[in-house]
């Protein structure tokens, strides 16, 4: 992960978001777990999810502009996130 803070605080509060939906700690504990092959995060805990994101860092992502591939693991939700928090913070 490549917080866009530098010293990790956007990714490990995004993990934490994404804890609190799942609630699941293996999202935080292996970052490499399929998100929803497992069934970890359906589609309602990807709703929860986004909701919590705009409470959160004020990023609003709509569900058609969502990749799922790029939401297939804890590691890569995080970094489409912070890449998302970068190219708002930029525009």
């Amino acid at each position: 992960m490549t917080p866009r803070d530098g010293d990790g605080a956007t990714g490990a509060r995004i993990l934490a978001l994404l804890r609190e939906v799942t609630g699941e700690d293996e999202v935080v504990n292996d970052l490499d777990v399929e998100l929803h092959e497992s069934g970890l995060l359906d589609s309602l805990g990807i709703v929860t999810l986004l909701v919590s994101l705009e409470e959160t860092f004020g990023l609003v992502i709509s569900p058609s502009e969502l990749d799922r591939a790029a939401w297939a693991t804890p590691r890569r939700l995080v970094a489409d996130v912070e890449h998302r928090l970068t190219t708002a913070g930029a525009a």
